[in-house]
């Protein structure tokens, strides 16, 4: 997948607001997951696993999925490579 540079605005836009209210230069969305040269945006699902009496335990896993397209504008944000 190759990353589609035009439909990533806003998702860095919100970014740089964030690094304006935190005074933080590295904040923003995963920001140190990279994978050849392409950034991919990481979502984290919460969930907890279920015990043979059907109840939850009480720690929480995490999965994390890629988001194939922009949680803000609905754009896709990567093109599968030829």
């Amino acid at each position: 997948m190759k990353r589609i540079e035009e439909n990533w605005k806003s998702i860095e836009g919100i970014e740089e607001r964030a690094r304006k209210k935190t005074s933080d230069p590295l904040a923003g969305f995963n920001a140190d997951l990279f994978s050849f040269g392409e950034r991919y945006l990481i979502l984290p699902i919460l969930y907890r696993t279920k015990r043979k009496d059907g109840t939850f335990t009480k720690t929480m896993k995490k999965l994390n999925i890629v988001a194939n397209f922009c949680p803000f504008t609905g754009l896709p944000l990567y093109e599968d490579e030829k």
